[in-house]
């Protein structure tokens, strides 16, 4: 049972490339077969036309010479495909064509024809194809003239040759020869001929008269209908060259989705995260357009994001990650991607939201001096960052910097309830502080895992509730390598379809050979609704009516 399960997922992510793409490689399709179509309906219709020849009465007047036995046995395989190729050869062909031009019949000698006939038969058959049925007739009807023509100049030819040469033999024959010392005259003084000889003047005679009798008729080729040609046109066919079109288009876009797929090996479902960082998935995240900034130009998670932030808040705060009960959960936690851009930074100031609803004092830390977004995201002063802090440059108070929290939408923009602030929850309000990145930093590494570093942490998780730590991606930049022995847990984050299956593998093989704090799990990011469905999480977005009560 196992082994077919397991067939089944090979089966599944071989043809997942395919199946990801699917919309893609239809709409490649569908090009493809209206472009098709578009192309063959202005391409100009073809009509056909077909006539036959009979080849049978060649031994006929044959029979006549004495050059056979007198009946009609056909054609031998061999000599019908020599007649056949002649038909298709030039000899045939240039004459007509050159004869259809001087007639004015351009769209006849600009046409297609092709002879063929079956094994041990009597029959040729000449197809033609042209722009329009007079001009396939026209054509077809030339290469039959032109060659019962040449195989009556050939048959009259060998005609005229065997009466000539019969006459000459006739000539000796009745020629008169004077016997030897004056013998053989008879009375007279006439010179005698043989018996012999005078039936053989006979026979000869008799044979010329024959032969020109031959020449008024002839009945070796003949054509047995004029050329027919179709009403319909042969081509094109729009409709049919277009179902033709969408299904080698079908075919090829999957195949080359196939190919790219092998060759991208990028993360693209909840299934790929999992297994290839070999941790469990703590939320999935779907793809909006804007994370943070609603279009009203407040700084607030989008709809669809709040149900898996708030899943990911309280699986934080209720599991037991280290066994030691669920009372003493992570404080400080420390967000790592493999690559860059997978929308961690996003991720961390929404959260830090959506923490200080539920009542948590939240501070979030960038330490990140190479590209802070922080500030941006979440709308605080960054005058100050993290280098300064650890170098003494300033103090922690003056650094850290109040977020100001805009209240959740509860209704459309400009009702009562769209700006009312967020309760508080046992009396406890929530609060978001940023200690900013940036700052001038010689050494970032060590100046991140120096003791202030240490210190610093510390200092935050007894003044906060929570503790979120933005670093780079380890794999680009080593600032986050000190970072992971000072923190209480790690959670990974994977853009699906942007975080490269190596940089995952390299990450998650980094961690394994450091000593590091748990592994908390793995958030992924951009995930599809069907993914978000499949892997038992819930897509649609809980609606909450003015009363708060749920709608279902």
């Amino acid at each position: 049972m196992n082994e077919n399960a397991s067939n089944g997922n090979t089966a599944g992510s071989a043809f997942a490339p395919i199946w990801r793409r699917k919309w893609l490689i239809l709409a490649v399709a569908v090009v493809v077969a209206v472009a098709t179509y578009e192309y063959y309906k202005h391409v100009p219709a073809v009509y056909s036309a077909a006539t036959q020849l009979y080849l049978g009465g060649t031994s006929e007047p044959q029979a006549g010479t004495g050059s056979g036995s007198g009946s009609s046995k056909g054609l031998s395989a061999r000599t019908l495909a020599d007649q056949v190729g002649l038909i298709n050869s030039a000899v045939i062909g240039g004459p007509v064509r050159k004869r259809l031009k001087a007639e004015g019949k351009t769209a006849a000698a600009r046409g297609k024809a092709k002879a063929g006939a079956a094994a041990s038969s009597d029959f040729i058959s000449i197809s033609t194809e042209a722009h329009t049925p007079k001009a396939a007739r026209d054509l077809a009807d030339g290469y039959a003239a032109e060659y019962i023509k040449r195989q009556r100049t050939n048959y009259v030819r060998s005609i005229t040759k065997q009466i000539t040469t019969s006459r000459e033999q006739l000539r000796r024959i009745e020629a008169p020869v004077a016997p030897k010392g004056g013998k053989g005259k008879g009375k007279g003084g006439t010179t005698t001929t043989s018996a012999s000889s005078t039936i053989q003047a006979a026979n000869l005679q008799s044979k010329i008269s024959v032969l020109e009798s031959e020449l008024s008729t002839f009945a070796g080729v003949q054509q047995v209908h004029p050329a027919i040609s179709a009403p319909v046109p042969v081509e094109p066919a729009p409709k049919q060259n277009a179902i033709f079109g969408f299904v080698l288009g079908l075919i090829l876009a999957a195949i080359a989705a196939f190919l790219f797929g092998r060759v991208d090996r990028r993360l693209r479902t909840l299934e790929d995260v999992e297994s290839t960082f070999g941790t469990r998935i703590l939320a999935a995240l779907p793809e909006v357009k804007a994370p943070v900034l609603r279009p009203d130009g407040r700084r607030y998670p989008a709809k669809s994001l709040l149900e898996p932030l708030r899943r990911l808040q309280t699986t934080l705060a209720m599991e037991d990650f280290a066994g030691a009960g669920a009372d003493h959960r992570p404080r400080t936690i420390l967000f790592v991607s493999a690559d860059a851009g997978d929308g961690r930074s996003s991720l961390i100031a929404n959260l830090a939201r959506v923490q200080s609803e539920g009542g948590d004092r939240v501070a979030v830390v960038e330490a990140d001096f190479r590209r802070p977004t922080l500030a941006a995201l979440l709308g605080a002063d960054g005058e100050y960052g993290l280098a300064d802090v650890l170098t003494g440059r300033v103090k922690l108070d003056e650094a850290i910097r109040p977020v100001k929290l805009e209240a959740a939408p509860m209704q459309e923009a400009g009702s009562p309830l769209a700006t009312q602030a967020a309760p508080s929850i046992d009396g406890h309000v929530g609060s978001v502080s940023l200690i900013a990145g940036g700052g001038v930093a010689a050494n970032p590494p060590a100046l991140i895992g120096s003791g202030a570093m240490r210190e610093l942490l510390v200092a935050l998780a007894s003044d906060y509730d929570v503790v979120l730590v933005d670093a780079p991606p380890p794999l680009e930049v080593s600032d986050a390598m000190p970072l992971m022995r000072l923190v209480d847990g790690i959670i990974l984050i994977a853009r699906l379809g942007h975080t490269r299956e190596a940089s995952a593998y390299r990450l998650t093989q980094l961690m394994q050979r450091t000593t590091t704090a748990p592994l908390l799990g793995a958030v992924g990011n951009c995930v599809s609704r069907r993914d978000i469905n499949r892997y038992g999480f819930s897509y649609a977005p809980v609606k909450q009516s003015r009363r708060g009560l749920l709608r279902r």
